[in-house]
């Protein structure tokens, strides 16, 4: 199968989670289309294997094999080679069949034919198939979070019942060509579903899902230079991705894996047999590993984990802990309120002699000071087992923002008198509102973990004496460098520039006067920004109830204003997409302001724009060539109005009074434009712009000689220590 290929499964798959789950909540909708994908995944596999069999017999259809001697000769090689059983009338094929539901009609109606009862039939039948089997324990309740009586699925049982059967029929239009494709290529569509399922979870994502490329560095660390390891383990396995990525950097004997959450434990078991990890070569228990460790007494040559961050546990609450192998001889105990270290012994404690363990841990693990002060010098000093701090970007991992580490440990370290400190945090690309680790990065840290040689701003080995002069705080910071040298500061230039700023000021000051001895009100004086910027507002509201107003240049008042909506007198545009443009000098804005620059333009001109998804209240006045994304509004086509006056209407307008959305903050055109407004003559909006732009001036004038002064005061500073 081809990448192109590939991506066509990913993309057909995601398109049938996501279009097919009607009102219910991504993560929610999850379980139920994985474990659809899987019930089909092991219905192909049995009408393969079953077709193999049958090869040399009259009938070689399994779907058309009613002998009851063939179908249980059929079910004891099954159950030997795969584990469990599918009769012919329980294949995927067979109930998808039966539900009657047409894809390929533009209007898929609700069928008559009930298949619920048979679909938890079939589920029920399937994990009864196992049992007293080797399988028994891999297939135990593992579908037991898919819950067809769910009013999530529909409110009557036909609503329901018609929902099921549509995803299963346009999953059984899916070719998952089971016979002619190596077996990871669904296991990775698989995986790539729960990433994108992950992406829209949130907080909860971090419960069940690694980043593809924190789980390549941890399996690439754990099996560096070993063609084969006899086992791989994690005590926080969630979905099972870390473990299967060590498959693919080096041949493993055994899985091993342990999983608080019961349907992310469902979900690891299943994602083992659909990357084609035979039962007999995994074994994943659901309990709490600090509490109830699954696999006492074994040692595991490759370990990794990313458990939750600082995570509670019993801790101290808990007698049994002090006397525990795997605690009782650091000192202490980790805090109850932060598990990190208690993982980290777990670990350690499992380690095989020649093995590698490598974990994800909040940055708070390298410095925080009493009981995990005491175990991390304990680790340091008397074991001697932590070979190399690797520091993340921040917001990579779904459900935090917060950096994270990598922690590596070995029992017999070949470089033992040096700990390597890797900086990474600054290598990564923005994906959507995170931050990614591409394949370059992830070579980067690789290479500098192999070679293990100090690199500057990026990697340092630090002697173990160096550590314990710092008093064993690890944070990265105290051994890699990267601060850039500090540009020195030309105090005459900077002295002329402050110069400048006084005149202009002055200028902006006679302005600010001539306005204010107009409208018979006091002049802000002085340089104060808080009481400058509530002056502002202050006259905003006056001239906008028109308690205070302009005269025209002869001295006579200007006609009354009118009540106008705003789509008398604009147009609202709409942003696009600009990541088919090549760059340019045209600046893109957002609603969080700048973004890029492109070589082509959406409009060119004095515009107001304002938030039409997300930030809604802040308008931004552009002049010139300029292009906005699909989440900012601009207007153009002004009629009888002054850009510069509509601006400081929008900035009076309450925006929040007219959210459209209960998530998200929203604004569309039809909203915007009915919104009413009193509108003055032309000349008055000049003069009413001009004014409140003295003021804007005045303000930015002050904020930047504030920081020019900042900058000539470190400028002396410079000069007063070299």
């Amino acid at each position: 199968m081809t990448e192109e290929q590939k991506q066509k499964l990913e993309a057909q798959l995601w398109k049938i989670a996501n279009e097919l789950r009607g009102k219910m909540g991504a993560d929610e909708f999850r379980d139920y289309i994985l474990g659809f994908i899987f019930y089909k995944y092991l219905s192909e596999k049995q009408y393969l294997f079953a077709n193999k069999l049958l090869e040399t017999e009259n009938v070689k259809d399994y779907a058309l094999v009613t002998d009851k001697d063939d179908l249980e000769a059929i079910k004891e090689e099954t159950l030997e080679k795969l584990g469990y059983f599918l009769a012919p009338h329980e294949l995927f094929g067979a109930l998808t069949e039966k539900g009657n539901i047409k894809i390929d009609e533009e209007d898929e109606d609700a069928t008559d034919n009930f298949i619920l009862e048979d679909l938890q039939s079939i589920l029920n039948a399937i994990e009864q198939s196992t049992m007293g089997n080797e399988s028994e324990d891999d297939f135990n309740k593992l579908f037991e979070d898919i819950d067809l009586a769910s009013t999530k699925l529909g409110r009557s049982p036909a609503a329901r019942n018609t929902l099921i059967a549509k995803v299963l029929a346009h999953l059984d239009a899916v070719d998952f060509r089971l016979d002619e494709i190596e077996s990871d290529v669904l296991g990775d569509a698989y995986e790539y579903l729960i990433a994108q399922f992950a992406s829209g979870a949130g907080k909860k994502a971090g419960e069940f899902y690694t980043p593809s490329q924190v789980s390549k560095i941890l399996s690439k660390i754990v099996t560096l230079g070993k063609g084969q390891i006899k086992n791989a383990y994690d005590p926080a396995c969630g979905s099972g991705s870390l473990l299967l990525r060590i498959g693919r950097e080096t041949k493993v004997g055994e899985f091993f894996g342990q999983e608080l959450n019961r349907t992310t434990y469902n979900l690891c078991r299943m994602n083992m047999i659909l990357h084609d990890v035979h039962f007999s070569r995994f074994d994943i228990k659901q309990e709490d590993t600090l509490e109830e460790p699954q696999h006492e007494g074994m040692e595991f040559e490759a370990i990794v984990a990313n458990p939750p961050f600082s995570a509670q546990w019993k801790g101290k609450d808990n007698p049994l802990n002090e006397t525990d192998d795997r605690f009782s001889q650091y000192g202490a105990l980790p805090p109850s309120s932060k598990a990190d270290f208690a993982f980290v012994q777990h670990i350690i404690h499992q380690l095989a002699d020649n093995g590698t363990g490598a974990i994800v841990l909040p940055h708070g693990v390298l410095f925080r000071g009493g009981a995990e002060g005491i175990i991390r010098e304990y680790i340091i000093k008397e074991q001697n087992y932590l070979d190399a701090v690797i520091g993340l970007p921040p917001n990579i991992f779904y459900g935090t923002s917060i950096p994270a580490c990598i922690l590596v440990f070995k029992k017999c370290r070949k470089h033992d008198d040096d700990i390597l400190f890797i900086d990474a945090s600054a290598d990564f690309e923005k994906d959507g509102n995170k931050n990614k680790l591409t394949d370059d990065n992830v070579t980067k840290i690789i290479e500098a973990y192999t070679k293990r040689e100090s690199v500057d701003k990026y990697a340092y080995t630090a002697p173990l004496s160096e550590i314990a002069e710092n008093d064993y705080n690890l944070n990265i910071l105290r051994y890699v460098d990267t601060s850039e040298e500090e540009e020195q500061i030309d105090l005459d230039a900077l002295a002329g520039k402050l110069i400048k700023f006084e005149d202009a000021k002055v200028k902006v000051d006679e302005s600010i006067s001539n306005f204010c001895q107009i409208l018979n009100i006091p002049e802000p004086a002085g340089t104060n920004l808080y009481l400058l910027r509530l002056f502002k507002k202050g006259c905003m509201q006056k001239l906008f109830s028109q308690e205070i107003r302009f005269t025209d240049d002869k001295g006579k008042p200007f006609p009354e204003w009118k009540e106008k909506k705003l789509g008398d007198v604009l147009t609202i545009g709409s942003g696009r997409d600009y990541k088919h443009l090549a760059d340019g000098d045209v600046p893109v804005y957002g609603t969080g302001g700048y973004m890029t620059s492109v070589n082509e333009w959406l409009y060119d001109g004095e515009s107001v724009c304002i938030g039409r998804k997300g930030t809604i209240d802040q308008p931004r006045f552009l002049t010139g060539k300029f292009w906005t994304v699909d989440t900012l509004f601009f207007t153009h086509s002004f009629k009888s109005a002054i850009p510069k006056f509509i601006y400081y209407v929008f900035l009076s307008i309450d925006w929040q009074k007219y959210n459209e959305a209960s998530g998200v903050p929203s604004l569309s055109k039809k909203t915007i434009e009915q919104i009413k407004t009193m509108m003055p003559h032309p000349d008055e909006q000049k003069k009413i712009a001009d004014f409140l732009s003295a003021i804007d001036d005045k303000i930015a004038l002050i904020s930047e000689e504030l920081d020019k002064a900042k900058t000539f005061k470190k400028g002396l500073l410079q000069q007063m220590f070299v």
